[in-house]
């Protein structure tokens, strides 16, 4: 079923998208159980909590749009580097699912804006294939994610996903190297300079000097039923990912690195979900596109896709009901 709605027209999964935003709009209860994002966040993030106003329907359009920003934004960077059908949104419309699996919309609001801001930061990591001169394509890169770590300071942890694709794309030169330490150097001196310049300094050392005093990777237990969600996206991944990477040894090369570079952005967030602790819920939107860009591919290649159709049926299902209060 799913892989022939892979093959069906770009307006009847748009319909489907709209059916799941509606839902997700609509729905009266979160994903799982309310946690304050502010909390686990840089000073960016929760000004960006602190801005919106006061209204819970306000709020959840807001989490709507930006989570449509993000699926359809990484579906158009697929489609760019020739990693899913131009005329498709299949990708847009899995990630749209999994995007249901999340927490308090005015809690997505950061984790969401700094998912937005790495996507920039993946388009330009691919496009550094068989680029002569990729100075401003790193320094871009590096930036968006240092701009992302003023959202979430955890996502700092994507200039490993950076230098990774340095090694897969085989870029050796030490030029790029120190670009990209430049890249998630200024954005913070930049920062720096406009607490010192609105006499905030202290405050934003203090915030930082916070939240590395509160860190820990103590999770919390999540009830039965997002413990079997939790098991069914992993499951998925598992079986989504041996197959996508295994396949990738018989595309072209530059098909092939770019399928290993988007492989590293989920081994990424993933570690940023790990130790994110308390708050590793909400982290999960990170390792969504991912995601569903592995669990797209594994369908459409499937001579028989209706284990995954059962799986990705189950996991919607279980999401209903716990958006509804089970």
């Amino acid at each position: 079923m799913l892989r022939k709605f892979s093959r069906s027209g770009v307006y009847l999964q748009i319909l489907f998208i709209l059916a799941v935003s509606s839902f997700y709009l609509f729905s009266p209860h979160p994903g799982f159980a309310s946690q304050v994002f502010p909390e686990n966040a840089a000073p960016l993030g929760r000004w960006l909590s602190g801005i919106l106003p006061d209204n819970e329907l306000v709020i959840r359009i807001t989490a709507l749009i930006l989570i449509l920003l993000n699926a359809a934004g990484f579906n158009i960077i697929l489609n760019h580097h020739d990693l899913a059908p131009r005329q498709s949104l299949f990708t847009a419309l899995i990630a749209s699912v999994f995007f249901l699996f999340t927490g308090q919309a005015e809690a997505m609001i950061a984790p969401l804006a700094a998912l937005l801001l790495l996507l920039i930061s993946l388009h330009s990591t691919m496009k550094l294939y068989a680029e002569p001169y990729p100075y401003t394509l790193v320094l871009n890169a590096s930036i968006f994610v240092a701009m992302a770590s003023m959202i979430y300071p955890l996502t700092i942890l994507f200039a490993f996903f950076i230098w990774m694709a340095f090694f897969t794309l085989r870029i050796s030169s030490w030029r790029e190297w120190i670009i990209s330490l430049t890249g998630l150097i200024v954005p913070y001196v930049y920062l720096a300079f406009w607490f010192f310049w609105n006499d905030r300094l202290a405050v934003a050392f203090n915030e930082y000097h916070a939240f590395f005093n509160d860190f820990d990777i103590n999770w919390s237990k999540p009830g039965f039923l997002q413990t079997v969600v939790l098991f069914l996206l992993g499951s998925i991944l598992i079986i989504s990912m041996s197959v996508f990477l295994n396949d990738a040894g018989e595309k072209i090369i530059s098909i092939r690195k770019k399928m290993w570079i988007n492989a590293q952005f989920l081994w990424v967030a993933m570690a940023v979900l790990l130790l994110s602790g308390k708050a590793a819920l909400l982290a999960l939107p990170l390792c969504y596109l991912p995601m569903a860009l592995m669990a797209g591919y594994l369908i459409t290649k499937s001579r028989r896709s209706w284990p995954y159709d059962i799986a990705l049926g189950l996991f919607l299902l279980l999401v209903i009901l716990l958006r509804l209060g089970f």
